[in-house]
């Protein structure tokens, strides 16, 4: 492919509907690059329905990479500083691992704070997902994140605190994956003006807004996340720790896998904790294949992303001409 790719996702011809052009900037590390792009592409192609939405994808240049991933970026990315350069509707910023013990020491900041600076202005809305939330807020209104009491992983049901386009309903329950080993205090976030959309007693804050002349909408969870996802991410925890790289013992996601798997994980997780050094790192693989065939939280993530789509189409008067260069990679991409 010559020059950064831009994706086309149309379930409707152009002319029955006005287009709306999406940005993602993925910042995620390498090893979850391909994952991450594939997952929000899928997730928004779903969630279009009638809307002609365009997808484009930029990377924050000051982002640690290995010359694999930069060639990749190279090849298929867009700078981010060309986010600002063009006309976006919506824009998406992942989170990222962090690299530093301060979310403002991390070598990204002063780029991602130019652009959420630009976003606030330029952007009918934006979503900031995961790490990206804890530095939105961080950037924009002084709010900490604190680290957890132990790694909040699984699959939660949250409850819409009120009602909302982009949550329904005010009681309505939904499941959504959760990864993450700090949060965000809820009274904090209500003293800087945020308004919280879903939370639950386990798990805390879940989504929440805040009106910046853009809408800002901010997730802790990963709605995008694939079935396999918790179940990959928990068997690289269990690897490092079988490693001896951390004295922390793995979480198991909570809610995520079945009964019988339970069990089985179980008597890893005892053989683990016995007997570090004899328990052989490849004899995880077994954990990729427990995860479950579905992700219970899909059609949630559907319908959120959906109403998202249609705010930007109902209240942003910019309308874009679809891209041309389309592509349909999506399914194809795999991690490196």
């Amino acid at each position: 492919m010559n020059g950064p790719a831009r994706s086309t996702l149309r379930s409707r011809p152009a002319g029955k509907r006005a287009g709306i052009a999406i940005g993602l900037i993925n910042n995620m590390g390498d090893e979850a690059l391909k994952a991450t792009e594939r997952q929000f592409g899928s997730l928004v192609s779903e969630a279009a329905g009638g809307i002609d939405v365009s997808l484009r994808v930029f990377a924050l240049k000051s982002t640690r990479r290995s010359a694999r991933a930069l060639d990749y970026i190279n090849a298929r990315y867009e700078p981010a500083s060309a986010a600002m350069d063009g006309d976006l509707d919506g824009l998406i910023i992942t989170g990222a691992q962090p690299q530093a013990d301060r979310l403002s020491d991390e070598l990204y900041w002063e780029e991602l704070a130019e652009v959420i600076d630009w976003a606030k202005l330029h952007t009918t809305s934006t979503i900031l997902s995961c790490l990206a939330a804890h530095a939105g807020v961080l950037y924009l209104d002084g709010v900490e994140r604190r680290p957890l009491p132990e790694k909040c992983t699984g699959v939660f049901g949250f409850t819409a605190e009120r009602t909302h386009s982009l949550v329904g309903k005010q009681n309505r329950m939904r499941l959504i994956p959760h990864s993450r080993y700090n949060g965000l205090s809820r009274s904090e976030l209500e003293q800087a003006g945020y308004v919280i959309l879903t939370s639950s007693p386990e798990c805390g804050v879940d989504s929440f807004v805040k009106a910046f002349g853009s809408q800002f909408v901010f997730l802790q969870g990963h709605p995008e996340y694939d079935a396999n996802s918790l179940a990959r991410e928990y068997r690289r925890d269990m690897d490092r720790y079988l490693r001896g790289e951390t004295e922390r013992e793995p979480v198991r996601p909570s809610g995520y896998f079945e009964a019988k798997a339970e069990a089985e994980l179980r008597a890893i997780e005892r053989s683990a904790h016995g007997a570090r050094c004899r328990t052989q790192t490849n004899d995880l693989s077994i954990i990729d294949a427990l995860a479950p065939a579905e992700p219970a939280w899909r059609e949630a993530a559907i319908a959120f992303y959906h109403s998202w789509l249609e705010m930007l189409a109902n209240t942003d008067q910019r309308r874009c001409a679809p891209l041309n260069v389309v592509t349909d990679e999506f399914a194809s991409l795999r991690s490196f």
